[in-house]
């Protein structure tokens, strides 16, 4: 008889690592303390052995949607199905950290970015904070390059949700924009429709990468 899920993560978790994610990850749900690379493999081996995506509910862990969301990112189902699932999924998070980690593993965006153009530019006008959030993180993964940079820097700055993680993850995304193209994002961070928290975090943001990297900051 195969084990539940819950087992198997128990039998992965780390103590402290559960006590330094209670402090980082912001969630009602129960951490357990199992770590990224291990709950991918476990996402992986399910897929493998034909294991369904988990059926979540108020009481699963941390853990187990993330799980659930990776098996999700990997699913072979059509991509209205998908995005539907994955509207779904977003409705069961109560931070950011699950719109993060599956906007991460949805690789298929890479492969057929014009494919997903659409559907990430109704995410972003979605009035749920973590939708918005995970549209700005699938953004910042996959669209900042020469193909689409004006179009996600156009997409950034109509961003007015007033959620604080929907900002935050703007402001991520002018950050990866500024440090691949710098002189096509400072304009677009005087844009008279950009909100003015969003610039604020963005310039926190790009000052601490210019520190980081030993670059003169030019905001």
């Amino acid at each position: 008889m195969r084990r539940s899920l819950r087992a198997e993560l128990n039998d992965l978790a780390e103590s402290r690592y559960r006590l330094m994610l209670t402090r980082f990850v912001r969630t009602r749900r129960r951490i357990l303390g199992v770590r990224i690379p291990l709950l991918r493999k476990t996402a992986l081996r399910l897929l493998r052995e034909g294991e369904e995506i988990p059926r979540l509910t108020s009481r699963s862990t941390y853990e187990e949607l993330v799980v659930a969301g990776m098996m999700l990112a990997r699913a072979p189902y059509p991509r209205a199905f998908l995005w539907s699932e994955i509207g779904n999924y977003l409705d069961l998070a109560d931070t950011w950290i699950y719109g993060d980690i599956l906007a991460g593993e949805l690789k298929q965006v890479k492969k057929d970015p014009e494919s997903y153009w659409g559907w990430i530019g109704e995410l972003l006008c979605d009035a749920r904070e973590f939708h918005v959030r995970f549209a700005a993180a699938l953004l910042l993964t996959y669209y900042v390059n020469e193909d689409y940079i004006e179009d996600v820097l156009h997409r950034l700055t109509g961003i007015d949700h007033p959620g604080r993680y929907a900002r935050m993850g703007a402001a991520w995304a002018f950050q990866r924009c500024y440090l691949a193209f710098p002189e096509k994002t400072l304009p677009a961070l005087d844009a008279p429709n950009l909100a003015p928290e969003i610039r604020r975090r963005a310039v926190q943001n790009i000052r601490s990468a210019c520190k980081r990297l030993g670059r003169e900051s030019p905001v």
